[in-house]
């Protein structure tokens, strides 16, 4: 009852953060900052709370799907708020919060089973699993700013007036966060790979080749932007499309096939 009652919760609180940004998306003034992190943080505060109750049980930590994509989501969610504060994310926002809301309120209903587990403390394993999970925020943070990008300079090049004397962030500064981004999550996704093949064995076992394939396919198109960028100044929608793609691959290799051992196939 309980893990219900918090999910409901921060799902309210992020649905009414969605709404309050939303209806001042394209005010000059843009949306009231204190009540978007009044609302803000009373979801986040909820999904932590829900987090904590979640995954540390008196039978150890369950670390099913359902649980790593909320925390996922809550990480990503707390990353782009603390950002909005020191410059303007107002499309960022609705879109996170919003999928924060879904993500919770699916999680009630999903049909994925507790999966129990006693951690064993191996710290090439904890190095692994950290970097991954840094390296995927930031990617997916870095996509989001993609899409804004493309947002923005596709609003500009047919003259938007209304975009023009919105809140949103100039463009300029949008694309420099974007390549910052993605710089440093290339960065974290090169080192989770290398902690991989270095502390695990098995990388390209049958269970775990799929993994590791879809994780370098992304990693060489994020290498690849990332150099073109810095070396030859790439940028555009056709950038824009490899990141998403990137992400896309990434997300299939961490998310994918536990999805559906643990929810559609109901295997532990």
């Amino acid at each position: 009852m309980l893990i219900v009652s918090l999910s409901l919760f921060a799902s309210l609180f992020y649905v009414l953060a969605t709404g309050h940004v939303l209806s001042r998306l394209f005010d000059k003034d843009g949306p009231n900052q204190k009540l978007t992190i009044i609302l803000s943080t009373l979801a986040i505060l909820s999904h932590m709370l829900l987090l904590v109750n979640s995954v540390f049980t008196h039978e150890g930590q369950d670390l099913s799907t359902v649980n790593v994509a909320l925390l996922t989501c809550w990480v990503i969610v707390v990353s782009v708020t603390t950002v909005s504060l020191k410059f303007p994310a107002t499309l960022l926002l609705p879109v996170v919060y919003g999928f924060a809301a879904i993500l919770l309120t699916a999680s009630l209903f999903i049909p994925h089973h507790m999966v129990m587990q006693t951690i064993n403390i191996d710290l090439g394993l904890v190095v692994h699993i950290s970097l991954s999970l840094l390296a995927y925020c930031v990617l997916i943070i870095a996509t989001l700013y993609a899409v804004q990008f493309f947002y923005i300079d596709n609003r500009l090049k047919h003259k938007d007036l209304a975009i023009m004397h919105s809140h949103l962030p100039p463009l300029m500064q949008v694309e420099r966060q974007l390549y910052q981004l993605l710089t440093i999550g290339t960065t974290l996704l090169t080192l989770a790979l290398i902690s991989g093949f270095t502390f695990l064995d098995g990388m390209f076992a049958k269970e775990f080749i799929h993994k590791t394939v879809l994780s370098l396919m992304a990693w060489t198109i994020f290498a690849t932007v990332t150099l073109g960028h810095h070396r030859f100044g790439w940028r555009g929608k056709s950038v824009v499309i490899s990141i998403m793609i990137a992400s896309g691959l990434m997300t299939l290799a961490y998310f994918g096939s536990r999805f559906i051992q643990e929810v559609i196939l109901g295997k532990f």
